[in-house]
């Protein structure tokens, strides 16, 4: 759907940040040992963020492309006014999270790992959709 295939690389390569950073783990093999180290559950907020980043830069990318037009710069109503050229797999489980990460920036309200892993899955859908990843 993005015709700048600068741009779409761009945001795939952000993509594969996030799906990394939602995949993290290390492992430390000592003599006899192996220990498993996973991130604390409220880690997967910086993915989390990173992903409504993303989804923020893909719609301003369509919108400059003129896919859609808006005049506010709040992804909240970018999202909004995409709805009737974008074809949104689930928009309000989108918006939901949307909410919770302006909650989590504005008022440091940390979400659980699957609140995030879930938010964090729903853009991916979206974006497949789109034809953007």
């Amino acid at each position: 759907m993005i015709r700048d295939l600068r741009a779409k690389k761009e945001i795939a390569e952000k993509w594969d940040t996030v799906k990394k950073l939602c995949a993290w783990r290390r492992g430390v093999s000592l003599p006899g040992v192996f220990y498993n180290e996973t991130p604390p559950p409220t880690f997967y907020n910086l993915p989390l963020v990173l992903a409504y980043s993303v989804l923020e830069e893909v719609l301003n990318t369509l919108e400059s492309e003129g896919v859609f037009q808006c005049n506010a710069w709040q992804l909240g109503r970018k999202m909004g006014a995409s709805k009737m050229a974008l074809r949104w797999q689930d928009f309000t489980q989108v918006d939901r999270g949307r909410d919770a990460r302006n909650a989590l920036a504005h008022d440091a309200k940390l979400l659980s790992r699957m609140e995030c892993l879930r938010f964090v899955d729903a853009i991916e859908r979206e974006l497949k959709a789109w034809n953007i990843i």
